[in-house]
C-alpha cells in the first residue's frame, strides 16, 4: 500500500497546479467567451478528442504495456524498436488525420462544430491532432519507464503554459481566438513531454532495423486497434456529446454540458493519472499472477475510496455555490447535471480499478464487448434523459451507466481471476453511495433547507474517516489520542 500511496501523493501534488489552472482558466475563458464561446470550445476539443481517439489507434496504451514487459526482461533493444515503431505511427496517422479533415472539411465541420470549416481551420486542427498523437506517445514512453516524478512535473509545467496561453489568446481574440488557443496548447504539450524524455530516458540507445520497427509496429497495433475500437463503442461515446447536444437541444446547452465534464474531471484528475501512470503497469506486470492481482485491485479500490469520497462528497455540497464563483451565472444550468455526475464518478472510479484488470488480462474481444456494453448503455441513457428530462437527464443516463458497466466489469473480473471484495472495501462503497444519495435526496424532503448543511457533515464524517484510515495503511499504526485507539 505504502508505494501506492507514494505514487499517487507524487501524481495529486502536480494534479493540484494542474487543476488550479484548469480552473483559473475555466473561469476566465468563460466569462470572456459566455455559455456559447465556452460551447465551441468545448465542441472544438471534441474533435479534436475523438480524431486522436480514431486514429491513434491506441499505440501510445500498447507502448506502455509491451514497453513494460519488455523492460522486465531487460530487453533494451525491444524498448527503442517499440518506442520508435510508436512515434513513426504517431506522426504518420496524424498526417493522414490531417488530410482527411481537408478533404472531409464541410460534413465533420457541420456534424461536429455547427457549421463548415474552411481548409485553413482544417489544417490547425490536424496539426493540432498530430501533436496530440506523438504527446501521447512520449508520455506513454515515460510511463512504460515508470518515472512518476517525470510524468508529474510534465503535467505541471504543460498545464500552466498551455492555460496561460489559451487565456492570453482568448482575451485578444475572443472567439477567433479558440482555435490557435487548441494548437499552441497541443504544441506546448508535445514540446515539455520531449524535453522530459530527452533529459531523463534519452535518445535510444540501439538504432532497430526495419525488420525490427516492422515487427514492434505489428505488436502494438496488434494490441492496439482492438483497444482503440473498445475505447471508440465504450468511452468514445463522451467524446461525441457535444455534437449530440448541439444538434438536440442548442450551443449554449453544449457550454453547460462541458462546464460540467470540466469540474467532474480536474477535481478528481490526479486519481485518473495515478490509475493510467502508476496502477495500470503493475496491473500489466502481475497479468499471469491472478491471486496477487486480486490483492493488488483491492488495495486499489480502497485508496480510491479513502480519497475520493470526501471529495466528491464536498463537491456534492458547494456545487450550487461553486459552479456560478467557477464560471459565472449564467453557468448555473450546469447544477443539476454535476451533481448527478459526480454521484455516478463513485461507481465510475470503482469500476475502472477492476476495467484496468479486463484490459491488462483478458483478450481483446472480452474488453471490446465490455466497453461497447458501457458505450450503448451510455447512448441510450443520455438520449432518453435528454428527450424527457432536458439536460440534468444527461447527469442521471452517466449515473445509470456506470451503475450498469460496475455490474458487467465486476461480473468479468470476478470469473477472470475469483476477485472478491475485501469486507472494508465493501463498507466504503456502501457508506460513500449511501451518504451521496441522501444529499442529493434532501432537496426534495422538509430538511431542504438544511441542504448543505447536511452534505458538509457528511463530507466531515467521510474526511475524518478517511484520515484515519490512511494513517494506519501508511504507517501501519493505529491512530491513538487521549490513550484510545480512535482507527
Amino acid at each position: 500500500m505504502r508505494s501506492i500511496f507514494r505514487a499517487t501523493a507524487i501524481l495529486s501534488s502536480s494534479s493540484l497546479a494542474t487543476i488550479f489552472f484548469s480552473v483559473a482558466t475555466a473561469k476566465i475563458t468563460s466569462v470572456l467567451l459566455g455559455p456559447g464561446g465556452y460551447g465551441y470550445l468545448g465542441l472544438l476539443q471534441g474533435l479534436l478528442g475523438t480524431g486522436t481517439l480514431l486514429l491513434g489507434m491506441g499505440v501510445s496504451t500498447a507502448l506502455v504495456k509491451e514497453g513494460a514487459v519488455a523492460l522486465s526482461r531487460e530487453d533494451q533493444r525491444g524498448v527503442d524498436s517499440l518506442s520508435r515503431a510508436a512515434g513513426l505511427l504517431s506522426l504518420s496517422l496524424g498526417g493522414v488525420g490531417a488530410v482527411l479533415l481537408v478533404i472531409f472539411r464541410a460534413p465533420i465541420g457541420r456534424w461536429m462544430l455547427g457549421q463548415a470549416q474552411h481548409t485553413g481551420a482544417a489544417l490547425l486542427v490536424g496539426a493540432a491532432l498530430t501533436f496530440t498523437l506523438l504527446t501521447a506517445t512520449f508520455t506513454s514512453t515515460l510511463n512504460a519507464h515508470h518515472r512518476i516524478k517525470e510524468l508529474a512535473k510534465t503535467g505541471v509545467v504543460t498545464s500552466v503554459l498551455s492555460n496561460l496561453a489559451t487565456i492570453l489568446l482568448v482575451w485578444r481574440l475572443g472567439v477567433r481566438g479558440v482555435l490557435p488557443a487548441v494548437v499552441l496548447a497541443a504544441a506546448i504539450s508535445l514540446a515539455t513531454v520531449m524535453y522530459f524524455v530527452r533529459k531523463n530516458i534519452g535518445a535510444p540507445a540501439s538504432s532497430p532495423n526495419p525488420g525490427e520497427l516492422v515487427q514492434s509496429s505489428h505488436a502494438l497495433l496488434r494490441f492496439g486497434i482492438p483497444y482503440m475500437a473498445s475505447l471508440l463503442v465504450g468511452t468514445g461515446v463522451n467524446l461525441v456529446m457535444p455534437a449530440v447536444i448541439l444538434h438536440t437541444l442548442d450551443i449554449s446547452a453544449v457550454g453547460f454540458y462541458r462546464a460540467s465534464v470540466a469540474i467532474s474531471v480536474n477535481y478528481l484528475g490526479f486519481m485518473l493519472a495515478a490509475m493510467a501512470q502508476d496502477y495500470y503497469p503493475r496491473v500489466s506486470a502481475l497479468a499471469d499472477h491472478p491471486d496477487q492481482l486480486a490483492d493488488v485491485v483491492n488495495q486499489q479500490h480502497r485508496l480510491i475510496m479513502l480519497v475520493a469520497a470526501p471529495i466528491i462528497l464536498v463537491a456534492v455540497a458547494v456545487t450550487p455555490y461553486f459552479v456560478p464563483i467557477i464560471y459565472s451565472k449564467k453557468f448555473y444550468p450546469t447544477v443539476d447535471l454535476l451533481e448527478w455526475q459526480l454521484i455516478g464518478d463513485i461507481f465510475k472510479f470503482s469500476s475502472w480499478t477492476m476495467s484496468y484488470v479486463i484490459l491488462a488480462r483478458c483478450s481483446s474481444v472480452v474488453y471490446f464487448l465490455t466497453e461497447l456494453s458501457a458505450g450503448v448503455l451510455m447512448a441510450l441513457t443520455s438520449y432518453a434523459g435528454i428527450r424527457i428530462l432536458g439536460l440534468p437527464g444527461l447527469g442521471i443516463g452517466f449515473l445509470i451507466t456506470y451503475i450498469l458497466y460496475y455490474v458487467i466489469v465486476s461480473i468479468v473480473v470476478r470469473r477472470e481471476i475469483r476477485l472478491v471484495w475485501s469486507p472494508a472495501n465493501k463498507r466504503l462503497m456502501f457508506a460513500t453511495v449511501a451518504m451521496a444519495l441522501v444529499v442529493r435526496i434532501v432537496p426534495f424532503t422538509a430538511l431542504a433547507p438544511f441542504r448543505t448543511e447536511i452534505a458538509l457533515l457528511c463530507a466531515a464524517v467521510a474526511g475524518i474517516t478517511s484520515l484515519l484510515l490512511i494513517h494506519k495503511d501508511f504507517t501501519g499504526r493505529n491512530l491513538v489520542f487521549w490513550g484510545k485507539d480512535v482507527t
